[in-house]
């Protein structure tokens, strides 16, 4: 899991998650707010709609923006290994 994001406020949180979603290839995004503490651990399911999600990030947002700073982690799935690297055709 890698720290993608750090900031302050709703409004760029959900920003954030949402570009995340979109990007396909991310399999959990866990949002922490200013103490570390885990406010939202979201599996994100392949071919799950960004909008479905909205309401959970919505209110987390919420939640942390009356707190205060939010960090996000993410775990992205891993790149299929390319067969054509590493193979040797004689």
């Amino acid at each position: 899991m890698t720290r993608e994001a750090e900031g302050v406020g709703a409004e760029a949180l959900t920003d954030k998650i949402d570009q995340l979603i979109r990007e396909g290839n991310v399999r959990r995004v866990v949002v922490r707010d200013g103490n570390g503490r885990t406010v939202l651990n979201l599996p994100v399911v392949v071919g799950l709609a960004a909008a479905a999600m909205m309401p959970a990030i919505a209110l987390a947002a919420a939640a942390i923006g009356l707190v205060g700073g939010w960090s996000v982690d993410v775990e992205r799935a891993e790149e299929p290994a390319d067969p054509a690297e590493g193979s040797t055709q004689d």
